[in-house]
């Protein structure tokens, strides 16, 4: 949500640099789309390692394919449910593959509390389509994937310094606060999918 301005403006910018030169760019968008779950890969091996400046250079190559892949499909007139589909399939994986180098870091039960969060927030949206064929495009949420990639490298950038900060450790910390606000986020749109369907089934008995 408080970032999501600022992307749709960047997104646009980027775009119109596609259209301009595509010739720059012989792949396909979903091609591209997956070169953000390979960069995912050197990023949790850092991660695991403790190499968080490593990390955090891979983690925004990853998040800048993600930011421009449907940038290049809008701009090559590509753009097709199934490219939809599957960017938000490698989302989930790059997600997983991220937070799969904490827990290799020692951070299991938060690496573990972090993911289930994210998995329950991204499934609880597309899940509301499927009980009642609706699909609503502003859901009022926090520990959206922006917010949640700003938190992984606020953390990161921050325990490059201070390991830990008053005796917690700062990785540890950063990952107690993406857990809980991804299940507040779940739990938002849980509440919200209530009011639609409710609203859904008033609206079908009166008419």
């Amino acid at each position: 949500m408080i970032t999501r301005a600022l992307r749709e403006s960047v997104q646009s910018g980027i775009t119109a640099h596609f259209a301009r030169h595509p010739r720059l760019y012989p792949f396909s968008p979903n091609t591209f789309t997956f070169f953000a779950f390979v960069l995912a890969l050197p990023a949790c091996w850092a991660i695991a390692q403790q190499q968080y400046l490593l990390a955090i250079l891979f983690i925004l190559l990853s998040g800048f394919i993600d930011l421009v892949d449907g940038c290049l499909a809008r701009a090559l007139n590509q753009t097709s449910r199934f490219g939809s589909y599957f960017d938000a399939m490698i989302d989930r994986y790059v997600d997983c593959v991220l937070y799969f180098g904490f827990f290799l870091n020692g951070f299991q039960l938060e690496a573990f509390l972090a993911t289930v969060g994210t998995v329950l927030t991204s499934y609880a949206k597309p899940r509301t389509a499927i009980a009642d064929q609706m699909y609503a495009q502003d859901w009022p949420t926090i520990g959206e994937r922006t917010e949640r990639f700003i938190l992984i490298l606020a953390g990161l950038l921050l325990a490059t310094r201070w390991p830990q900060i008053a005796g917690v450790s700062t990785i540890g910390a950063m990952l107690w606060l993406t857990a809980g606000m991804t299940h507040i986020g779940a739990i938002q749109r849980v509440v919200y999918t209530r009011r639609l369907l409710h609203k859904a089934e008033a609206d079908r008995t009166d008419s």
